[in-house]
């Protein structure tokens, strides 16, 4: 009688069931955190794999850019 699991079987099952689980880690590990993170609005590090605020750049220079108006260029002079 033949014999219903063969080797290649076998190996077949555990490679996938070895990328499955590669599959799964990978999303707990990196993707769901940066997920995560993009839902609270901050921002994702993925070399360091941390999740960060963004720091106001008011807090380095001083200045108040909510009272700052930019105000548009001088239109170029007309050529000839």
């Amino acid at each position: 009688m033949r014999r219903w699991f063969t080797t290649a079987h076998v190996a077949i099952l555990t490679l996938f069931l070895v990328v499955s689980a590669g599959m799964i880690g990978y999303q707990i590990l990196y993707v769901w955190p940066a997920q995560r993170c993009d839902r609270e609005g901050l921002w994702w590090d993925q070399r360091d794999r941390q999740c960060l605020s963004p720091i106001p750049i008011e807090r380095f220079t001083g200045r108040d850019f909510e009272a700052y108006k930019p105000v548009p260029a001088a239109p170029l002079p007309a050529r000839r």
